[in-house]
């Protein structure tokens, strides 16, 4: 569920940011209404993808973003930070610390978001939970997928995913983009996150 974190829009052109690393089963889940959506506003290359066969969730449907061309003054900008079996970075390398390690990247990146990771996903708790921040909900501990708006409404977080992934259970890559329009969980999720644009 989107959150609001700051009535100010936090970018110079609105903008979506899609946090998550090659096998999340949450970031594959949420990669169908962030496609639906964002081709509205413009041109995305994506290539099918699974989540890892081995996490919550094994070998979920997903895509992954390549690039975004855009056809509007909407921005939506993917950082993936770890690979498939989040085992190391998305381009292999071995780490010692993925929370560390993934706050970096994102300061890197996309600096004006890194206060908001910093705050809701290390420092404070977790929704429903009373000690544990979301970093620390999965093992290792790590980012977990977050989608950022920022825009004229303000600037709204989702850490995890939007629906189920067990919504899109048992279709492939190549079912799910023939019946985009029809799966009501995905569109609902796609004009949830049109609406906060």
């Amino acid at each position: 569920t989107p959150f609001k974190v700051s009535s100010q829009q936090l970018t110079t052109q609105t903008c979506v940011l899609f946090i998550s690393w090659y096998g999340c089963p949450y970031g594959a889940t949420d990669s169908w209404p962030l496609y639906l959506a964002m081709s509205h506003y413009g041109k995305l290359n994506v290539i099918p993808n699974h989540s890892d066969p081995l996490d919550e969730y094994p070998n979920t449907s997903g895509l992954i973003f390549l690039n975004f061309t855009p056809n509007s003054t909407v921005r939506f900008k993917v950082i993936y930070l770890y690979n498939e079996y989040l085992n190391a970075s998305a381009n292999g390398t071995a780490l010692n610390n993925y929370v560390n390690y993934g706050l970096q990247v994102i300061r890197q990146e996309a600096p004006w978001a890194y206060p908001l990771v910093e705050k809701y996903e290390v420092q404070n708790p977790a929704s429903g939970e009373f000690f544990r921040p979301a970093v620390d909900l999965g093992s290792p501990s790590h980012i977990p997928s977050t989608i950022i708006i920022s825009g004229g409404k303000g600037t709204y977080m989702i850490i995890g995913y939007l629906y189920s992934p067990s919504d899109i259970s048992g279709y492939s890559p190549s079912q799910l983009m023939m019946n985009l329009t029809n799966i009501q969980p995905i569109v609902s999720s796609s004009q949830e996150i049109e609406g906060l644009l």
